[in-house]
């Protein structure tokens, strides 16, 4: 059976995030940047460079308060932890309105639009905020659903035995 049909079959009968325990499809995944330098013709982009470092997904839609406070807490564990990369997904709103949602919390993480692939990964109507952490070797190691303060994300990191903070 090849790698894209057994891809395919995670996706349809086992938990929604079972697709991504391989965790080389999330990096493969195009998917459109929101805060490229070029807005008025979009980039398509995957999460290859993104590989070898440890990496947060960070999923979140337009008018979410609690995606909101997330974004704050992500802002708050950089400081701590610079060893992680933090990529924004956005879900269930357009273009315009996700890249509205990143404007009013200033981002500066990258950001994309989460694409069909991943929605049906994650469900349709995908609980947000919530985040996938995946390792230096692309394996997800983590999820959280709902806010997670910067605290308690730290204690994750440890109790996984992932050195990414700074003492």
């Amino acid at each position: 059976m090849n790698s894209s049909l057994i891809k395919v079959l995670l996706l349809i009968c086992l938990s929604p995030l079972a697709f991504f325990a391989s965790g080389e499809s999330i990096y493969q995944q195009s998917m459109l940047r929101l805060n490229s330098n070029n807005h008025e013709k979009p980039v398509k982009q995957t999460l290859a460079n993104f590989q070898g470092k440890p990496l947060i997904t960070a999923f979140f839609m337009p008018n979410c308060r609690w995606c909101q406070r997330q974004h704050k807490a992500l802002k708050k564990l950089h400081q701590h932890c610079p060893n992680i990369q933090t990529v924004m997904l956005g879900v269930q709103g357009s273009k315009q309105k996700l890249r509205k949602a990143l404007q009013r919390e200033k981002n500066t993480f990258p950001a994309y639009v989460a694409n069909n692939t991943i929605i049906k990964a994650i469900g349709s109507k995908s609980p947000v905020p919530m985040m996938l952490f995946f390792n230096t070797q692309g394996t997800l190691v983590f999820k959280t659903v709902g806010y997670t303060p910067e605290p308690k994300l730290t204690a994750l990191f440890t109790q996984h035995n992932i050195n990414v903070c700074s003492a």
